[in-house]
């Protein structure tokens, strides 16, 4: 049995595993991806909003090129330092469910490699599922045909095709950028009057440009009715209008993964659970981190106010243990 298992190897996952080793408690770390998935998911040539002493772990420093680091600089630093530290991490491992009590708690789980389950115990459990696989949809007809994505890689395999770009933030127009200049004729589509203002301050300008210059298609105040095979049908001001389009990527965010949250019955204020100070669940050992407890709050939440998460749900479980350790 360890003193503390972590479920999601993401940035504000791995935060939790350092803090627990520097604060002498066994670990354990269950990832259903590789180290750092949520980082591999993002697109390719991403670069981060954040400088990189933001996203930094554990007191090591993330080198990059840029004044911001990008997707593969960060990929490679989480991974570096996991290996660094020697954290306990097993991956293509995915929990299924918490079962039982603070200081004896038992996670199902699933090797996705070999279809085996597998019980680990535990004294306490951090959940730090984060989002990243689990996007807003639109909740329209055609959803779910086979030219349609909820997430973006990268602009090759849209050479020379017609994109929609559906969605007003960060995602949705880095990747109508990134389509625009990988050769793809796109267009992108906000039921907004104008994309989002906390868009990145350097993608921004270079968006409006080539609106201007008409290099990308912005089809404002528009609302998604349906998707059909070759097209989107849309709901705008003047009346339905109808957009060409031979993929269509729905980039409009995401919401917590939450799953494990609610199979384990924690109690919930709205579409969050009730979390304390030190983001214990009402299920007392329980604690989620980072943004899989906060519903679709999901911009509020990042790496770096993740990590202080982290840090407050482990040098509680620090304390907690230390106590029982002493106590007659």
């Amino acid at each position: 049995m360890v003193d503390v298992l972590v479920v999601g190897a993401g940035p504000v996952g791995l935060a939790a595993a350092l803090w627990a080793k520097r604060l002498g408690l066994t670990h354990l770390v269950l990832e259903r991806g590789t180290v750092a998935h949520t980082v591999y998911r993002f697109p390719r040539e991403m670069v981060f909003f954040s400088e990189a002493k933001n996203i930094e772990i554990g007191g090591h420093p993330l080198p990059s090129q840029g004044p911001k680091p990008t997707r593969r600089e960060a990929l490679l630093y989480y991974q570096k330092v996991a290996e660094r530290e020697g954290l306990r991490v097993l991956t293509y491992l995915e929990a299924l469910g918490v079962e039982g009590e603070e200081g004896a708690f038992r996670i199902l789980a699933k090797d996705l490699l070999r279809g085996e389950e597998r019980v680990f115990p535990a004294r306490y459990v951090v959940l730090a599922t984060g989002y990243f696989d689990r996007p807003n949809r639109l909740g329209v007809p055609g959803e779910e045909l086979p030219h349609v994505r909820h997430r973006y890689e990268e602009a090759a395999p849209y050479f020379g095709r017609k994109v929609a770009v559906v969605g007003g933030s960060n995602s949705a127009v880095e990747a109508a950028l990134d389509l625009y200049r990988g050769g793809a004729e796109v267009a992108l589509v906000h039921r907004g009057t104008w994309v989002r203002p906390s868009v990145k301050y350097w993608l921004l300008p270079d968006f409006e440009n080539r609106v201007k210059e008409g290099s990308i298609r912005a089809v404002m105040e528009a609302r998604v009715k349906a998707i059909e095979p070759g097209r989107v049908l849309l709901e705008r001001p003047g009346g339905e209008e109808v957009l060409e389009a031979d993929f269509v990527l729905v980039l409009i965010g995401y919401r917590a993964e939450d799953t494990l949250l609610r199979r384990a019955g924690v109690a919930y204020e709205g579409e969050r659970p009730r979390l304390s100070p030190s983001f214990e669940t009402s299920l007392r050992g329980l604690f989620a981190v980072g943004s899989c407890a906060f519903g679709p709050d999901t911009r509020s939440v990042f790496i770096e106010n993740g990590r202080e998460h982290a840090e407050a749900a482990l040098k509680e479980i620090a304390r907690r243990l230390d106590r029982n350790r002493v106590a007659p």
